[in-house]
């Protein structure tokens, strides 16, 4: 039997204690809801963020009841998996004794196209592929694409990112750009303009380079030779740019992949504005991701009058400043 005091002082807590028994569920809908108790958060704050998530109908009753088992003191920070069918007691059980889920990590490697990172995320179980694409490709309401660009390509920088359980296409991209917004920073953006080139220009050149080099060390050369073509105005005649439009931007899953490791010589002939076999200058855009290593290099190249490379199948390349230089180069290596 329970004796209870009066002190004069309106309690709404108290008042829920004097009748604790489980508050029943606030809808019969079982789909999941992925709730997070942040860090240091106490059990009225966990409460008020229940009462929003639409998990329980009371915040008063919810931190009774969590007071009165002892409860409160047994939240954990994490990510749970709830649902708005269950009873008060069952959300509280389960946010004290189930297991916190971490946000989902994923990794978005250097000199992927927009299609290999909607496709990563997907197989992590963090947002549909072609719901991703759909905001890459500026397709939703209230998105703004980068100055001079006609989708988010290029702009999704490479690096280890965790990503909340509920996350929509549209925050992920925005995390994304976020951190090419963050790592790409006044020094490197003062050096892409005093070559001239707008951020969109840094980052289409900074992706071929990233096709193109295999050891890092080479890539503020190659980054010379695109840029001494582009001065002299030669074709870049970049293998990758061709392998970019052998695949429909927003295809997922090609049954070829999405870089041919050899191209055709019908392929090179390929009526599309990003080969640069055909076409001079840049292409419209970015071809993929490039690190923070080819925008470096983008926008700072090694000093030299080299106007060409070839592949040895080592990862390495030959350099040679004319043509017959290069002729003599592709001979040596057998291409």
């Amino acid at each position: 039997m329970a004796i209870w005091f009066w002190t004069g002082l309106a309690d709404p807590l108290a008042g829920a204690v004097r009748d604790i028994g489980d508050e029943g569920p606030v809808s019969d809908d079982p789909r999941p809801v992925y709730f997070a108790v942040r860090p240091g958060a106490t059990a009225q704050q966990v409460a008020d963020d229940l009462r929003r998530a639409g998990l329980i109908a009371s915040t008063v009753r919810f931190r009774a009841l969590a007071e009165v088992t002892g409860l409160d003191r047994k939240l954990q920070a994490g990510n749970f998996e709830l649902r708005r069918n269950m009873t008060a007691r069952e959300v509280l059980d389960g946010l004290t004794s189930g297991t916190a889920r971490r946000p989902k990590l994923v990794t978005i490697a250097e000199g992927w196209r927009a299609e290999e990172v909607a496709l990563a995320l997907e197989a992590h179980s963090v947002v549909p592929a072609a719901g991703f694409m759909a905001v890459v490709a500026g397709r939703q309401d209230g998105v703004s694409l980068p100055s001079g660009a006609t989708s988010f390509e290029g702009y999704l920088f490479p690096d280890s990112y965790e990503f909340p359980l509920d996350a929509r296409p549209e925050d992920v991209v925005r995390q994304l750009v976020n951190r090419f917004e963050a790592r790409v920073d006044g020094r490197v953006r003062e050096q892409a303009a005093a070559r001239g080139l707008s951020i969109h220009e840094l980052v289409t050149v900074a992706s071929i380079i990233e096709r193109e080099a295999v050891e890092p060390r080479e890539r503020p050369r190659i980054a010379a030779v695109f840029h001494n073509r582009l001065a002299q105005g030669m074709n870049l005649e970049a293998d990758p740019t061709v392998q970019y439009a052998l695949t429909r931007f927003g295809l997922l899953s090609p049954p070829g992949g999405y870089w041919t490791a050899e191209l055709a010589t019908s392929d090179l002939r390929l009526a599309s504005p990003y080969n640069t076999y055909l076409n001079s200058g840049l292409p419209p855009g970015p071809i993929c991701s490039p690190g923070l290593a080819a925008l470096e290099a983008a926008a700072n190249p090694e000093p030299g009058p080299w106007l060409y490379f070839v592949a040895k199948g080592d990862g390495t390349h030959l350099f040679a400043t004319n043509l017959s230089d290069h002729r003599a180069n592709v001979a040596r290596v057998g291409r």
